[in-house]
């Protein structure tokens, strides 16, 4: 059997959620044993290992897959800041699921020509964010417009968008850049279109203003400030001033509502731009979020008309699968040999779930009898 590698079982057990202890305490050993196994001191039995593997929901292939190096060479990841044990954990096991889902697109790039990312030099302008995002916007030949197809925008830009549940974590969605290729994992946890929205041209404001930085941001002494640009960023890029100035006629609450479809960003999101434009006054913008507060708007989901606002989409990994099993390059049974993660990986990935796996789920199979 090929040998074990220490950093594929720390990798799944952070990809997990887990201490040491709690993977320790799962397979009947000791946490010095599992430090032992993610040190390289010591390589698990078979037993361990595929009782390892059954837990944590990874092949034992997976353990025995070499990094490959450009997966290693992480930019900066947007996380929010790390506030207790739990938030860290939290943030190792989304980082851990952007390696995965990275070193899955690797295999993928071998076998179909994926965008070409297309950022934008932003650093030179990070102090100027309302020019960074026009400038974002004029290499893109986006003009003044509204954006309504933001997702298929960003990927077609090279920038990878994906849907991921984080369960309980506090986060809605993080980026980073892994080989050079820019990701956006969006939650799909909070059914809210809007928001989501703004967390993507958030998330892309990182990508294009903080793409000199390493490592998380949230650990950055300047993060309130790379967060207020990110947000100022987004604003601006979702709603180029002049356009969107002349747009506003009516600024009461009813008024902004009435925009929500065209612009397809929150009543909160315009209230604050429209504030930043100088629109209203402070006094006015202090009103209308009391008035929003009062009416439930200001919670996730709370906002009506959520439902005329277009999704975030992503296609690319799904569109690519199903190039490969179209053209039978490759069958769908066959990725989890050629990708060994898990399930939850994959179909972040590639939009596949568990049961397409199956071969006997697959038309174009024929399942002969074994003859003794």
């Amino acid at each position: 059997m090929s040998a074990v590698l220490p950093e594929r079982i720390a990798q799944a057990r952070e990809f997990k959620g887990i201490t040491k202890t709690d993977l320790a305490q799962a397979l009947g050993v000791s946490p010095a044993a599992v430090a032992q196994w993610e040190s390289g001191a010591k390589s698990p039995t078979s037993e361990n290992l595929a009782a390892l593997a059954r837990y944590v929901g990874f092949s034992i292939a997976a353990f025995q897959r070499p990094f490959p190096a450009d997966v290693l060479r992480l930019g900066p990841l947007s996380f929010r800041a790390t506030i207790n044990a739990a938030t860290k954990r939290a943030n190792l096991q989304s980082e851990q699921l952007a390696k995965l889902v990275a070193e899955s697109y690797g295999w993928l790039a071998e076998r179909v020509a994926l965008p070409i990312p297309n950022l934008p030099e932003g650093g030179q302008v990070q102090n100027d964010v309302e020019q960074a995002a026009q400038s974002c916007r004029r290499s893109w030949n986006l003009g003044d417009r509204p954006i309504l197809k933001l997702g298929e925008l960003l990927e077609s830009q090279g920038i990878l968008v994906l849907r991921a549940s984080f369960g309980g974590a506090n986060i809605d969605a993080f980026s980073c850049r892994i080989s050079g290729r820019p990701f956006i994992f969006l939650g799909s946890d909070k059914k809210d279109r809007a928001r989501s929205r703004f967390d993507a041209a958030h998330e892309l404001a990182h990508l294009v203003l903080h793409q000199h930085y390493s490592g998380y941001l949230s650990e950055s002494d300047d993060h309130k400030e790379l967060e207020r640009q990110a947000n100022s960023f987004a604003s601006a890029f979702l709603m180029p001033a002049e356009i969107f100035r002349n747009d506003v006629i009516d600024s009461t609450l009813n008024g902004f509502l009435r925009l929500k479809e065209r612009w397809g960003v929150s009543v909160q999101a315009m209230v604050v731009r429209a504030h930043q434009l100088g629109i209203i006054s402070d006094s006015r913008r202090t009103e209308l979020f009391r008035q929003m507060s009062w009416k439930g708007w200001r919670k996730p989901g709370g906002e009506p008309l959520d439902e005329l606002v277009p999704e975030v989409r992503s296609s690319v990994g799904k569109r690519s699968i199903d190039l490969l099993t179209q053209n039978r390059i490759i069958q769908l049974w066959e990725v989890p040999n050629e990708v060994p993660f898990p399930d939850d990986v994959l179909n972040v990935a590639f939009g596949i779930d568990a049961d397409q796996f199956d071969a006997t789920t697959q038309p174009n199979i024929v399942l002969l009898p074994i003859v003794g």
